[in-house]
């Protein structure tokens, strides 16, 4: 039997939909190659500006305690210093202008602006299902902003954003669909002969992406069936009283996880093209071995020589995570590169110097997206560059006839 594929190739079995990662073979002349992605993520505890930021400036920088854990990947990212955006202000309160630049979010009458996921969004309307993903790692905000300033609500919830995904039909297809995900079945079983009668019209480097495809859905079906399991299974009594922390909700490293891989799938599968993630500090205790206290109470350390060890481990875990990601997007092929290659990510802060609410000297990284990395690129330490140069040139090289943004004074200079 043969099987048609439309221009956004999509296979459909009842309760489902598979949007197919881009494949030469299938590529038209409206997409003769793979399109351009966008992701932002923002850590609202900020980074230990002494354990990331090189000691140097240029290529031959001596990497710093956190830029260890990606020695694999120092030619696919640049490290910025001396970046902010300037006059904010606003302490905790500027993780909303993260994206935005909007200037003194704590004082009266404050309204945001629009954000710079949102203008990407709408450069590539119509291109994907889902124009934009704005993710969170807790039920309590996002990054993204409208053209009015009004926030955009974030999906916090990976089963949820799963559905979105790959779930369509009537409610009671999706309903069956969820419950055969709850059973351990995957949906790729039920489209078997759709993937046989496709194999043959794809080359031998497509047919590759298709079986790495395939098998990061079903590895993402089997975390959340996992996950599921575990929210049901009855939970062991002990004489001694509970612990304060929530271990679910305090394990914001894990949560960012499990997003980092919705985001691959959603950008392998051309689902979206943009994406933000907010990874969201906790007043809880992270359940990492050797941090003892919660994540918030660790940011104001004051210095103190305990509390920045501990600090420190969290940290670590954060830029390890954000490894996996790099690594993932790495070694997806797409085309004759990498899904890394045609995605810009962008990490950072709206605190650079958490312990006392400083706004200045944000902790900055981009990777991919085609860009000449592989260097640190090294500002003003009293006099930021605004962070929204950068911003510009991101847009810029996603496509966008845009020359200012938000504080920018033109574009990022460094960086080719």
């Amino acid at each position: 039997m043969q099987y048609s594929i439309n221009r956004r190739h999509f296979l459909r079995t009842s309760g489902a939909v598979l949007a197919l990662p881009w494949l030469e073979s299938l590529a038209g002349a409206a997409e003769p190659t793979p399109p351009r992605r966008m992701v932002s993520v923002c850590t609202a505890f900020g980074l230990y500006g002494p354990s990331l930021f090189p000691s140097t400036a240029g290529r031959d920088y001596s990497p710093s305690e956190y830029l260890k854990i990606l020695a694999e990947l120092r030619g696919d990212y640049t490290i910025f210093s001396g970046i902010s955006h300037p006059d904010i202000g606003g302490d905790h309160a500027s993780e909303a202008c993260f994206l935005t630049a909007a200037k003194q979010p704590r004082r009266p009458g404050f309204r945001n602006t629009v954000s710079m996921d949102f203008l990407a969004a709408r450069h590539v309307a119509g291109a994907t299902r889902i124009p934009l993903l704005s993710l969170s790692t807790d039920d309590a905000g996002g990054l993204t902003h409208s053209q009015s300033g009004a926030p955009i609500r974030a999906d916090w919830s990976p089963s949820k954003l799963y559905a979105r995904m790959f779930l369509a039909g009537k409610a009671t297809e999706v309903e069956a669909e969820l419950q055969r995900l709850k059973n351990g079945q995957s949906i790729l079983d039920r489209m078997q002969d759709r993937f046989d009668a496709l194999t043959p019209r794809l080359s031998h480097r497509d047919q590759q992406q298709l079986a790495d495809y395939t098998e990061a859905v079903r590895e993402m079906e089997k975390q959340l069936h996992a996950g599921e399991q575990w929210v049901h299974r009855p939970k062991p009594t002990v004489d001694e009283p509970p612990p304060q922390d929530n271990p679910d909700k305090s394990d914001f490293i894990g949560r960012s996880k499990l997003m980092f891989q919705l985001i691959r799938l959603a950008l392998q599968t051309d689902s979206t093209r943009v994406c933000s993630l907010f990874i969201r500090g906790m007043d809880l205790t992270p359940p990492i071995e050797g941090v003892k206290e919660n994540h918030h109470g660790l940011s104001h350390h004051g210095r103190n020589p305990a509390k920045l060890a501990e600090l420190k481990l969290v940290e670590q875990a954060e830029m390890q995570a954000f490894r996996e990601f790099l690594v993932d997007l790495r070694q997806t092929s797409e085309g004759a590169g990498s899904l890394l290659d045609h995605t810009q990510v962008l990490i950072g802060s709206n605190l650079g110097d958490a312990s006392g609410h400083g706004t200045t000297n944000l902790p900055i990284i981009l990777a991919g997206g085609g860009w000449k990395h592989g260097q640190h690129i090294a500002g003003d330490t009293k006099n930021n560059t605004p962070l929204c140069n950068l911003f510009v040139s991101m847009m810029q090289r996603f496509g966008m006839e845009i020359d200012a943004f938000g504080s920018s004074s033109g574009t990022m200079n460094g960086l080719g």
